[in-house]
């Protein structure tokens, strides 16, 4: 059974596109002050999101898990946005560079030769243009090859029985782990924190990666009962969508477990390189926003998804999963926003257009992929595990 991508889903794809780019010619012309920073931010979130769809693929490899082979198509037509989502992003830094724009204002000369005296011998060393930008190509080519290779493996697996695609998955698996474990924290310290250059935190990175894992996974989430919707997809049944709201019910509390700890140790430190990036962001007009970012991501799933029946609700599932998205794109907002734009942020037709922009491209180029493939992977090992999966 395959999937068809066409008709009014289309349509409404590409009427997204059109809006984000009516959005950044708009935000160029009137808002040029926020455009930037909104490109990175969006960039960088949806990038995030099929990055994480690529790590919900390797961890199923690695642990042989079988319970995800029959929605395993999914993750991996996301996945197929890594490509446009790393020219964004290597747009950005090199647009950067050329000084057309100062998200990351330690790249610009003036900056290296006085500020950069506050800066300790280590970050000197390691925020250099040439350095950040081959830094950068590293790690956007590294996730898309070994993306293709999961691809690759998937697409021979339609066409071959046995085990010996599943052992290659399992090592590749492996290699994109321990890549990832090393570049998705690395990556969060180039893009997003070095943006607050004399700032620093070592929990960062897992902060930022549980906060768009639970993107990644909602995402995941919301194709699937998208797909289910159009009674595509019959084998998938309750107990899958079930672990699945699991998994952003447990993310969600550790998103909060990391934020929690990392505001905690730098308010009980109360160093002033430390403590300022918070007082940017309560001190000032961002703290509504904080406060509901807080709220809906934590308070929100905390308090609907603990219940059984909850994760078992395809409609509440589905308006619960998009006001997650909405949450974490808040927290998103507010890493980058306080450091790039300082207190002439908004949230107007720039942020929302762009928003909706990137959303459509990147529904369609993951539909698009999705409606390539079969959606029953029924070659694969654990296939018939997946059937009969009940929680």
């Amino acid at each position: 059974m395959n999937y068809t991508f066409a008709g009014k889903t289309k349509m409404l794809t590409i009427a997204l596109m059109g809006i984000g780019l009516a959005a950044i010619i708009y935000g160029f012309v009137m808002t040029p002050e926020r455009i930037w920073a909104n490109l990175l931010l969006n960039g960088f979130f949806y990038l995030a999101i099929a990055l994480s769809a690529t790590f919900f693929i390797a961890v199923n490899y690695v642990s042989e898990a079988g319970w995800h082979a029959g929605f395993k198509r999914i993750p991996e037509a996301m996945s197929a946005y890594l490509p446009y989502g790393a020219i964004v992003i290597l747009a950005l830094v090199i647009t950067g560079m050329l000084g057309v724009h100062d998200i990351w204002h330690w790249m610009d000369s003036h900056f290296q030769q006085t500020d950069s005296v506050y800066l300790n011998s280590g970050k000197k060393v390691y925020l250099t243009n040439t350095f950040f930008l081959v830094r950068t190509i590293a790690y956007l080519l590294g996730w898309i090859f070994l993306a293709i290779q999961f691809r690759r493996i998937s697409l021979k697996e339609d066409d071959l029985k046995g085990t010996a695609m599943q052992k290659k998955g399992v090592m590749f698996g492996a290699m994109f782990l321990v890549f990832f474990a090393v570049t998705s924290s690395m990556s969060a310290w180039d893009w997003l924190m070095s943006i607050d250059v004399h700032w620093y935190s070592t929990l960062f990175g897992w902060y930022i990666f549980s906060g768009l894992f639970v993107s990644g996974l909602i995402m995941i989430m919301l194709i699937l009962l998208y797909l289910k919707g159009k009674d595509l997809m019959d084998w998938v049944n309750e107990n899958h969508i079930h672990d699945l709201a699991k998994l952003v019910f447990a993310f969600s509390i550790f998103w909060m477990y990391l934020w929690f700890s990392q505001y905690m140790l730098i308010w009980y430190s109360n160093i002033p390189e430390e403590i300022n990036y918070f007082l940017e962001r309560y001190n000032t007009n961002y703290r509504t926003l904080v406060i509901t970012m807080l709220i809906i991501n934590f308070l929100f799933p905390l308090l609907i998804l603990m219940h059984r029946d909850a994760k078992r609700s395809p409609k509440l599932l589905f308006v619960v999963g998009i006001i997650l998205l909405v949450g974490h794109y808040l927290d998103l907002f507010q890493i980058i926003m306080p450091g790039a734009v300082k207190d002439k942020w908004n949230i107007g037709f720039t942020e929302i257009g762009i928003t909706l922009g990137f959303l459509g491209l990147f529904l369609f180029v993951t539909l698009t992929a999705l409606s390539k493939r079969k959606l029953m992977a029924g070659n694969q090992p654990f296939f018939n595990e997946s059937l009969q999966h009940h929680i």
